[in-house]
């Protein structure tokens, strides 16, 4: 359907006028329903999957929902691990955990997180939010809007997603927590966990407090096989004196097996007030905090086949019929004359992030009226900006690697070289930077309600409100991460000022060293891929990076502190930030009555939506290009400056939700939207760079300039469910969902003059010609056995779904094939089987997703003498999950969580063909046990 077809239909719709008018009986259904969902106590699992159920079919869109199975239980301990296991929602793990999700196969960039109704601030680079930051023990409940209402925010075109924390009148007076402790197999450390909730109410239940805490510490490990920027393509001629140049095949230039090892500590706290003097007014205060830390260090050795190491030194290469490697070997065992180099690396990623939302609401009824008005502020940040990649290099005498092993990862070994902290090893290179992010959120709205005495129309909703998004980024970065390196064989530094007694040669290479002691550290782990019987290292030395930067600074402070210690970094367009100020306004038109004995709802709705956009970044110049003699560009080109950009849109976003009782228990329904989503926000900085090609004669010139002025995707959408509530016991639902995206960004060079020179001009733009497809269906059910089943056996249930998506993303191959959407699975489903009963619960989860596209990646390749782009993909994924419980009695309960027990393998592989691996890794299972208390 054509956009300005659907607006015009349900702006037309919005302007009739309707006279048939419906029984007095329709009259505030939807708030006697929600007084009886409020007062609802779950407790269960069986509980929390029916109140789900209750949220869905009550709705007037299409609504999934997670509810809390106990006060502070909800059923992961991790909310992202949760989520998976509503349907059409798959969860992105880093590490080991889940941390963000895509909904319909949409990215967090196309999807809205709201805390209480109001959009929360995010500690990522992008629009996507992390999940991991909020302790499951702190929701109460989530609703995944798939469908879109004019009274719901705009901006996601996946999904409006929003957490819902606990209400003290709700909750009454209670107090409740957990200790556990938490174990992972591969760390091998038992590490503390500990939640905390008081709820009490005063004044006859007019006003109540809720305070909330929780602190998690846990210590993981997975280990990793890379290939490391792609395999290349190599023909035996550059490798061998004697190999055939019309023979070729494809090798990583630098493969690699890492340890990496996550302490991570969260604490975070909730605090609600709510006072509700007479029965029409509510008002409510609510505060959200949460400090999340990762101390994240990998432990790697890479092999650098190729980089610095003498090729006459390549004893053997086979290359396999597919053109991939099947094995090579380096150097000559005993023989440290011709070696392989071999490279220590730690790798560090931390993270520092806060997050903070405080908020009030004020609900008053007035006859048939009901009035919201609502504020709130929230902060994100990340402060950690210390990425690290620190490498040492020494020389083994032998390197042998066979990928023709029948194992995922390739056999690894050294001839007579040990790699512990025993032997020489020199300094190579040292880059720590990274982004500190700030994010602010606020919002003012005012919104209301109509119901009718009588007639057809059962409710009339209003508002209009203010938001606002203002986010920064500010890269920190060296000058110079290789100024303590020798590169392309010299023997003297242009930039560090040491003693040649410094020097010690490694495999023909110039370094500075030997390293002290203090620069390294002893092997810690053993049991390297515990799954995999390749034949591998099974520990190895590692860096300590006090100890080397201490080595560096001894050598030469002042070129330390000019070249190796980080600070903001104003080039390049990676600092930069950009404030979004909305102004909304809504209506929504809800109708009930029968038609031919069908009851009916009809929602119809329609939201204005005026964006202002203003950005600021460092950026080159365009009037600072001067050619020399040479053609070639002065330093003037180099000079950075502050930019700034301001501007504006407004868009009208039609909705049409409804609903009809087939029967008692058979519900259809029919939704049609429009929605959109905000273009990135590193597309939205003010940013032009300016570059030369000096290989070429005359020199190529090049700018890319971004424009902030990007308009929103917006994607027209058609969603249908039929959903059977055919017992106490069971239910059983079937959604369809279609989604064509427009207005994708799109960048295709032209070629301008500039300063008098002709240069390749790159823009980006909003590409409306051509259209990205989302499409599938939804199956969920839930079953409960006890009508079929001896009393004695009464207790079990499942609940199962299944999701299919099909996407096009309008991207294509080399060979014109057109590529899914990245991180689309075409297949997905959840099974959690669970028995409650006598006190016991046990809960089985599994969660499958299929293989999905991480897009394009790029190899050299020989036979056209150009870098080529091949897919990479992600293999399929099962996961088990284990939960058990005993109640002692009213008020404990002991339990048991068994996370990742298949420990299966997470595998990145090349162009469809699962033989070839470009990553591996395997993260060990986790297991968690301890006792609750309720009173």
């Amino acid at each position: 359907m054509k956009r300005n077809y659907l607006a015009f239909a349900i702006s037309l719709a919005l302007a009739t006028s309707f006279s048939v008018y419906a029984d007095e009986e329709i009259k505030n259904n939807t708030e006697t329903e929600e007084d009886e969902i409020e007062v609802i106590e779950v407790r269960g699992v069986l509980s929390s999957l029916k109140e789900a159920q209750s949220i869905k079919k009550e709705a007037d869109n299409v609504v999934d929902a997670l509810v809390a199975e106990d006060i502070g239980k909800f059923p992961d301990s991790n909310v992202a691990e949760a989520m998976q296991r509503i349907p059409g929602v798959s969860v992105n793990r880093l590490r080991g955990e889940g941390q963000s999700i895509t909904v319909r196969g949409l990215s967090g960039n196309y999807n809205v997180t709201t805390l209480n109704g109001r959009k929360i601030a995010s500690e990522t680079v992008g629009r996507d939010f992390n999940y991991d930051l909020i302790a499951a023990e702190l929701i109460g409940g989530i609703q995944v809007n798939k469908t879109q209402q004019a009274s719901l925010p705009e901006g996601g075109i996946g999904a409006i997603i929003n957490i819902d924390t606990l209400k003290p009148l709700s909750v009454g007076s209670t107090l409740a927590g957990s200790l556990e402790g938490y174990y992972n197999e591969r760390a091998g450390e038992f590490d503390p966990q500990a939640s905390f909730l008081i709820s009490e109410t005063f004044l006859d239940d007019e006003l109540g407090l809720l305070f909330s805490a929780n602190h998690t510490s846990s210590f993981t490990r997975f280990d990793s096989h890379s290939a490391q920027w792609g395999w290349h393509e190599w023909s035996e001629a550059e490798l061998l004196p004697d190999g055939d140049e019309n023979v070729s095949g494809r090798l990583p230039n630098w493969p690699n097996i890492m340890v990496s090892t996550d302490k991570r500590e969260r604490t975070g706290g909730t605090f609600a007030l709510q006072w509700r003097p007479t029965p029409e007014l509510d008002i409510n205060f609510d505060a959200l905090y949460t400090k999340y830390e990762i101390e994240s260090t990998g432990n790697m050795i890479s092999l650098a086949l190729f980089e610095g190491t003498n090729m006459d030194n390549i004893q053997q290469v086979n290359f396999g019929a597919d053109g991939h490697s099947n094995s090579i070997i380096i150097g000559e065992p005993g023989n440290m004359n011709s070696p392989a180099i071999a490279e220590l690396l730690e790798a560090q990623n931390p993270r520092d992030s806060d997050t903070m939302q405080v908020g009030l609401n004020l609900n008053y009824i007035w006859d048939n009226f009901n009035f919201n008005v609502d504020m709130a502020y929230s902060e994100a940040e990340d402060a950690s900006a210390a990425v690290s990649w620190v490498v040492v290099r020494t020389a083994i005498d032998t390197l042998t690697m066979n990928w023709d092993n029948n194992e995922a990862v390739p056999d690894i070994t050294f001839g007579d070289t040990v790699l512990d902290e025993n032997i020489d090893y020199g300094g190579w290179y040292a880059r720590i930077n990274g982004d500190k992010v700030k994010d602010k959120t606020g919002n003012f709205l005012f919104d209301g309600s109509y119901e009718p005495e009588s007639g057809i129309i059962s409710k009339v909703l209003f508002g209009t409100g203010y938001n606002m998004q203002d986010k920064g980024k500010t890269f920190w970065d060296q000058d110079n991460a290789s100024a303590y390196t020798f590169r392309n064989g010299a023997t003297e530094s242009e930039w560090v000022n040491a003693p040649d007694s410094e020097k010690v040669v490694i495999a023909g290479n110039t370094l500075w060293g030997p390293l002290p002691d203090t620069a390294l550290n002893p092997g810690s782990f053993d049991d390297f891929m515990g799954n995999s019987n390749a034949n591998l290292p099974s520990t190895w030395a590692g860096i300590n990076i006090p100890g080397l930067f201490n080595y560096y600074r001894e050598l030469d402070e002042d070129a330390f502190n000019q070249y190796l210690v980080p600070r903001p970094n104003l080039s390049g367009g990676n600092t930069y930030g950009v404030k979004e100020e909305t102004i909304h306004a809504y209506a929504e038109l809800i109708l009930e009555d029968e038609l031919w004995n069908i009851p009916y709802m009809l929602d119809f709705g329609l939201r204005y939506v005026d964006t202002t956009v203003t950005s600021w970044g460092y950026s080159q110049d365009p009037a600072n290009i001067v050619f020399d003699a040479d053609g070639l560009f002065t330093d003037d080109v180099d000079i950075v400056g502050l930019v700034e950009f301001e501007g504006d849109y407004s868009k009208l976003l039609p909705s049409f939700n409804s609903k009809f009782g087939l029967t008692e228990d058979l519900v259809f329904r029919l939704s049609l939207s429009q929605a959109i989503s905000r273009p990135a926000l590193t597309q939205l900085s003010p940013v032009t760079s300016i570059w030369q090609n000096e290989e070429k004669t005359p020199p190529e010139n090049f700018l890319y300039e971004n424009d902030p002025g990007l308009e929103p995707y917006y994607a027209d959408q058609l969603d249908t469910t039929l959903e059977w509530y055919y017992s106490d016991e069971g239910t059983l639902n079937l959604a369809f969902y279609y989604k064509e995206l427009h207005g994708f960004v799109n960048y295709e060079p032209t070629r301008e003059t500039i300063a008098g020179a002709e240069f390749e001009v790159t823009r980006p733009y909003n590409d409306d010609e051509n259209a990205s497809r989302i499409r599938g269906y939804e199956l969920n059910w839930l079953q409960t056995f006890d009508p079929f089943l001896p009393e004695s056996l009464a207790g079990f249930g499942i609940s199962a779904n299944y999701t299919y998506n099909n996407s096009e993303s309008g991207e294509f191959t080399d060979d014109g094939e057109q590529l899914p959407f990245k991180g689309l699975s075409d297949h997905q489903y959840n099974i959690v089987a669970f028995y409650e009963q006598h006190g016991f619960m046990v809960n089985l989860a599994y969660n499958y997703r299929s293989e999905y596209s991480l897009g394009k990646q790029w190899y050299w390749s020989n036979e056209i003498n150009d870098w080529a782009s091949e897919t990479l993909q992600v293999d399929e994924w099962g996961q088990l999950d284990m939960q058990m419980g005993y109640d002692l009695n009213e008020h404990l309960t002991i339990t048991f969580e068994a996370n990742n027990l298949l420990d299966p393998d997470y595998v990145q592989y090349l162009n469809g063909d699962k033989s070839h691996v470009d990553y591996i890794s395997s993260w060990g299972r986790s297991y968690r046990a301890g006792i609750r208390f309720k009173f």
